[in-house]
């Protein structure tokens, strides 16, 4: 499914999860809440994976192997002895990468030199809301979030202005949602 086709459904919840407390229904307020807060990360990951997949794919020579280690999420390791000693070689163990490195490198790598401003405003909302998308994704048994409306539309809010950050920055262009 598309990073589009997530912020739509993620919209789709946000109506429903307004509409639900305005009528005083606030269970079904804050199930909505929760899916359109997942459904707008939802689409951030869908966007950065598909773009590190996609410069993953390019040919060998135009990343360092630490780079392509990060995009393909393979660690990287120094060979000490056999055919690649003195080398630093991909390896098959998984090395996963945090949605906000991802973002980091994308944007540091492909935008000519840009960089993020961890300290605005937008990066500010992004870490509270991917807080948020955090407890839902990994619960505890001590904890129960409660969500309201403003919690749905600041991450479609985030999730909307990340995408086009990104968007902007590495593809020099806007995304249509």
């Amino acid at each position: 499914m598309s990073f589009q086709q997530y912020v739509r459904d993620s919209e789709h919840f946000y109506d429903q999860c307004r509409a639900a407390f305005a009528k005083g229904n606030a269970a079904n307020g804050h199930r909505c809440a929760i899916a359109s807060v997942l459904f707008a990360f939802m689409a951030i990951e869908s966007l950065i994976n598909n773009m590190m997949e996609d410069f993953a794919s390019l040919p060998e020579g135009l990343f360092t192997v630490h780079e392509r280690g990060f995009l393909e999420e393979h660690s990287v390791q120094f060979e000490s002895s056999g055919q690649n000693a003195g080398d630093f070689i991909l390896t098959n163990r998984r090395e996963y990468k945090s949605l906000e490195d991802k973002i980091l490198f994308l944007i540091a790598k492909f935008s000519g030199g840009s960089k993020l401003d961890k300290g605005a405003g937008l990066w500010q909302k992004f870490e509270q809301s991917k807080e948020i998308r955090d407890r839902l994704s990994h619960p505890r048994k001590d904890s129960t979030p409660t969500l309201c409306t403003e919690d749905a539309e600041t991450a479609l809010y985030v999730a909307k202005e990340i995408i086009q950050l990104v968007s902007t920055k590495v593809w020099k262009q806007r995304v249509q949602f």
